[in-house]
């Protein structure tokens, strides 16, 4: 498939794009609300990598990772751009190599890490399994 968008049109279009406050997030949110928990924040931007929710007490910290922008080995991305493949190659190449650095900091600063993947949110077998590694780890924390 090509890219139909001249570049201008599709610089708005990528500028468009949310970080903040997408679909997946307000699952996750829902579901930390649904399981009655308390002591987490969202978009914590004063911890590493900005996480999507932090159980600050516990430093827990979660990232929802949508398949697209972060390489879901899952998904393995079947609507690649067909148009400028280097640059988005190297685009979520480096996205992935943040999130591991991410991943290292907080692990060294004393956080448990948890990644989220997008199709994972959506999905109410995999939510549950959520639920269940979210409950041990805060009561691993919290011994």
């Amino acid at each position: 498939m090509t890219d139909n968008l001249t570049p201008h049109d599709r610089h708005k279009a990528m500028r468009a794009v949310k970080s903040k406050g997408t679909k997946p997030e307000r699952q996750l949110f829902s579901m930390l609300a649904g399981m009655g928990l308390n002591g987490w924040r969202k978009h914590a931007d004063d911890v590493t990598g900005k996480p999507d929710v932090v159980f600050e007490k516990e430093k827990i910290a979660i990232f929802v990772d949508g398949c697209f922008w972060h390489g879901c080995p899952h998904c393995k991305r079947l609507l690649k751009p067909q148009t400028n493949r280097d640059y988005w190659e190297q685009k979520i190449k480096r996205n992935v190599e943040r999130a591991q650095k991410y991943n290292q900091q907080l692990a060294g600063q004393g956080w448990k890490v948890m990644r989220i993947w997008e199709h994972e949110i959506r999905d109410a077998n995999c939510r549950q399994k959520l639920r269940v590694e979210l409950r041990q780890n805060l009561r691993r924390s919290s011994q």
